[in-house]
């Protein structure tokens, strides 16, 4: 019989957590330590409105970090033009009840002059007073519960981008006074003013255009002119077309006294179209330009020590070559460097793929994205943060990330094909209408010329593919290509690698049947090789030097290694039968290896493996989106099954493979053809994640699996693999959303164009705002994202 544990709910977050005692309210320290701070500084009224909204449920992180390296010079400088204004992504921020803390700050934080909270980004902006320091605020926001993370602009790019946005506004601003004068004398006449009073309307709104339809529609004039240059088509041409033909078809009217002058709605698109242009391009800075992995791995603080041996604490953004650095705890090495001083372990996994620590010590080489594990040690820096070989590779990826996919590519070639098709009918309508009445053919063919717009074609997919990418990269998934999110619509078939990828990967030797001579040769076949099993055996000889050494080792393809060892052929092969030696609960997903002299077998090892945590969870969540899941290895039958069975695939159906080595890994991606995704090690499954339609790596080297494979996580979690479908599939469903809008939209515009159902006053003020709503809705989206990591 069972009995159910009693659980109480954390009166910070509400969490729901097994209490060990009566008088556990907390769910974790840090929600104990964030309660307390807000009761004491009077913020009671927070829980109030946390459970009114019946949101907000993360337990806080409270870090002991104490920012000391925010009031580093050079790193301010990198974070804020003057040194008073800052912008801080926040960690935990959710709802109105977190809005009503942060805006609280000013009155209880002395710091704090000046705070502006944006919720749909998670940011704050705060400005510091005079005397004020960055690491107290950051301490201050720390103890709320928000871990703070700077967000960097670079001076040059803010300058200029705030000198763009000045002309930009004197541009509006001088075609909107100008515009809205014009619609006063518009209504006018369009009242019925007399003869008088039409000749002086007439010439003032003639008057009032010129600017506007010049210095206002210069930025439409320069687009199209290169553009024409370059002999393609782009969006800004059938808005020019439209504005010349507008102004010609003015002052043909102010010459014959005809009626029909244009000049309010030409004056009118042109205010639209640059107001929402500017609009526009602010909600891309807002969107594109936080995204930074580099800095999201390697800022950090960092112990300096000064020629007179005396330390400050700085930013890791702030050191340079020759610098002397402390490192300690669970630190991420944040430049290139050589060890000066003391020994100790390394993770260097990120860099080279090995996941089992490595031995540093005096003249050790230490890359930057390393992470220490145990004592402290002094390292010299050789190259800082942002030049480190980490750095470049990051850099390297991002440039080719936003390269165009193949729906992109298409966008443009679509979209050029749509304003050449554009400008004919409007040609064809003006001929057709003209002949009847020259006023009515011109206003059909102008409505239909400025009404018409290819935006979904030529912005809002771009967007929304740019979009995926940086979300995904903000969450640590690295896509070196954008074209891998249109490919993830189509995958049908995902194959996943057994060990390493789905187990843990950290294999050790169970039970042997060996001498000490024979795991020494055993452990000379396997040194230097990369396979969780070598590992495994290597380890047994770790704490002493192996006499013994191999050569002319290669890899088998039944799978395993052959070599020569004292001039003898030895070879190290997987075994059908079990080792009686060594009995565990899991004994069917341990993986049993022998040793061979020849064809002799002379020792045995029992080498085991376990599941990720995560793993079944990531594979059900896969599952419900659709494609079948394959499990593929190179270990034996009973292994494979026995964990494949474990994680909830199909028996019945052929989606296990066993006995795989990486060339026929790469055969069955070349068998299933179209719609295969591939999730291994960058290493050992390079030719899988090679020849795969999209590749994922989940572990291994960074420069490695992004050489062979199309995404990287950088974070070791299953969960992310589902969440980058997740993303590739709204990403896909936005676009589809777009094109039926706009396709729906210029069907019906046009049609009332070419009608003659629409003025081109309507026409201009509904172009603008169609081109607003498809990117908007792209926008929208990843809102999304964020929804599908959680749930």
């Amino acid at each position: 019989m069972e009995t159910a544990l009693a659980t109480a709910a954390c009166k910070h977050c509400g969490t729901l957590f097994p209490p060990t005692t009566q008088n556990d309210l907390f769910c974790c320290r840090g929600c104990e330590t964030v309660y307390g701070f807000l009761q004491a500084q009077n913020l009671g009224r927070f829980y109030e409105l946390k459970q009114n909204e019946g949101v907000c449920s993360l337990p806080a992180d409270v870090s002991s970090e104490d920012y000391a390296f925010f009031d580093d010079p050079i790193a301010l400088s990198r974070f804020s033009s003057d040194g008073i204004r800052f912008r801080f992504f926040l960690e935990g921020l959710n709802c109105t009840a977190c809005l009503w803390v942060l805006e609280k700050l000013p009155q209880i934080c002395k710091d704090v002059e000046r705070v502006e909270v944006n919720m749909a980004r998670s940011t704050v902006f705060i400005e510091k007073t005079a005397e004020g320091r960055v690491s107290a605020i950051a301490s201050y926001l720390n103890r709320l519960g928000y871990k703070p993370h700077l967000i960097k602009e670079s001076d040059e790019a803010t300058s200029l981008r705030a000198s763009e946005r000045r002309r930009d506004l004197i541009r509006i601003g001088v075609s909107a006074a100008a515009t809205g004068n014009i619609m006063l004398m518009a209504v006018g006449l369009y009242a019925g003013a007399t003869s008088e009073f039409a000749f002086s309307f007439r010439w003032i709104s003639t008057i009032l255009a010129i600017p506007v339809l010049t210095y206002g529609a210069w930025p439409f004039y320069r687009s199209a002119w290169a553009s024409f240059r370059a002999r393609r088509l782009n969006l800004d041409i059938p808005i020019v077309v439209a504005i010349l033909a507008g102004i010609t078809a003015s002052i043909w009217a102010l010459a014959t006294n005809a009626e029909s002058l244009y000049f309010d709605s030409l004056s009118m698109l042109t205010v639209l179209l640059l107001s929402s242009r500017f609009l526009l391009r602010s909600i891309q800075d807002s969107h594109l330009t936080t995204a930074n992995l580099v800095e999201d791995f390697l800022f950090t603080s960092v112990k300096r020590f000064l020629p007179d041996s005396q330390s400050e604490t700085v930013s890791s953004l702030s050191l340079k070559p020759g610098d002397l650095i402390l490192v300690s705890g669970d630190m991420r090495i944040p430049v290139d460097g050589h060890v000066e001083q003391g020994r100790g372990l390394i993770d260097t996994s990120v860099m080279t793929g090995e996941s089992a620590a490595s031995e540093i010590s005096p003249g050790t080489l230490v890359e930057a994205g390393s992470r220490n594990l145990d004592s402290e040690w002094l390292l010299r820096v050789d190259r800082g943060a942002t030049q480190s070989r980490f750095a470049q590779i990051l850099k390297d990826t991002e440039r080719s990330a936003i390269g165009k996919s193949e729906i992109s590519s298409l966008a443009d070639r679509v979209s050029q094909w749509f304003v050449g098709s554009v400008l004919v009918l409007a040609f064809l309508t003006l001929a057709y209408f003209g002949l009847h009445d020259a006023e009515d053919g011109v206003s059909r063919a102008l409505t239909l010329v400025i009404v018409t717009c290819p935006c979904v074609f030529g912005m809002a997919i771009p967007l929304s593919m740019t979009l995926a990418v940086r979300e995904a990269a903000h969450h640590g998934i690295v896509i070196k290509d954008a074209s891998a999110i249109e490919r993830l619509w189509k995958i049908r078939n995902i194959f996943f690698d057994k060990t390493g990828t789905l187990t843990k990967g950290e294999m050790s030797v169970l039970s042997m049947n060996a001498t000490d001579e024979t795991l020494q040769i055993a452990a000379a076949l396997e040194v230097g090789q990369i396979h969780p099993v070598a590992r495994a055996i290597t380890q047994l000889l770790s704490h002493r030097k192996n006499p013994l050494s191999a050569k002319n080792v290669r890899t088998l393809i039944g799978g395993g290694i052959s070599g020569d060892v004292n001039q003898l052929p030895y070879s190290i092969q997987p075994l059908d039968t079990d080792v009686q030696a060594h009995s565990t609960p899991d004994s069917e997903l341990n993986s049993v290896y022998g040793l061979f002299l020849r064809d002799d077998l002379i020792a045995s090892f029992e080498i085991g493996d376990s599941p990720r945590v995560e793993a079944r969870m990531a594979l059900d969540r896969l599952r419900a989106m659709g494609p079948t899941l394959h499990l593929i290895s190179g270990d034996r039958a009973k292994v494979v099954e026995a964990c494949a069975k474990l994680l909830g695939f199909d028996q019945q159906a052929s989606t296990i493979y066993s006995r795989m080595t990486p060339e026929l890994k790469q055969e069955t991606m070349h068998s299933f053809g179209r719609g295969t995704a591939m999730v291994g090690d960058g290493a050992n499954d390079a030719a899988a994640l090679a020849s795969a339609d999209v590749g994922i790596a989940v572990r291994g080297s960074m420069e490695v699996s992004l050489r062979a494979a199309d995404i990287y996580l950088s974070r070791p979690s299953l969960l992310l693999i589902p969440f980058i479908f997740d993303i590739a599939f709204q990403t896909r469903r936005a676009i589809l959303r777009n094109l039926a809008f706009s396709t729906t939209f210029n069907l019906v515009a046009g049609g009332l164009a070419i009608a003659g159902l629409m003025t081109p006053l309507w026409a201009a003020v509904l172009m603008p705002l169609s081109s607003v709503t498809v990117l908007l809705s792209a926008l929208v989206t990843t809102r999304g994202f964020r929804k599908a990591l959680i749930v």
